[in-house]
């Protein structure tokens, strides 16, 4: 006898509680997508509006690279273009940024089509001045393009804003 009365309980507990949930939409209703925060890895590239667009790239390398007018995408491509507007190369994978203590830095790849096999990867810091600079690295395009395998440094670059 108890228990026929606590199950009877039971399920009367959950009728209500699914009328409830059903009827007044509390837990089965989606938000609007406006009402959605965008958290961690799925927040929008704020940070990245200190780099996005423009740069005009000087390069001291010992590997045959050239400067140029340097583009980040929103999309996390960059592109390397000659003073007319040629275009000399995209990037092998998005660049990469973090903002850490009001410091932004900045790791991006270059193929160029004068490297047959292998990538230039670009690692810099955004200085108080505004300036992108850091050191020049020269790695094989399947495995230093992700961060892995070895890298030889080949220089140091310099960009501005356009």
């Amino acid at each position: 006898l108890f228990a026929a009365a606590a199950n009877a309980l039971r399920t009367a507990r959950r009728r209500a509680f699914a009328a409830a949930v059903v009827g007044g939409g509390a837990l089965l209703s989606r938000p609007a997508r406006a009402d959605v925060p965008r958290l961690g890895r799925f927040e929008r590239n704020e940070g990245a509006k200190e780099f996005l667009g423009d740069w005009d790239l000087e390069v001291a390398a010992r590997a045959g690279a050239t400067g140029g007018r340097l583009v980040f995408l929103g999309s996390g491509d960059c592109q390397l273009f000659d003073g007319q507007g040629k275009l000399l190369g995209e990037s092998a994978v998005p660049w990469r940024y973090s903002g850490r203590q009001g410091v932004v830095s900045v790791s991006f790849t270059l193929d160029l089509a004068s490297f047959s096999d292998d990538v230039l990867i670009l690692d810099g810091v955004i200085d108080d001045a505004g300036e992108l600079g850091g050191a020049i690295y020269r790695g094989d395009a399947e495995m230093a393009a992700r961060g892995a395998g070895p890298k030889t440094n080949v220089g140091s670059f310099t960009a501005r804003r356009r």
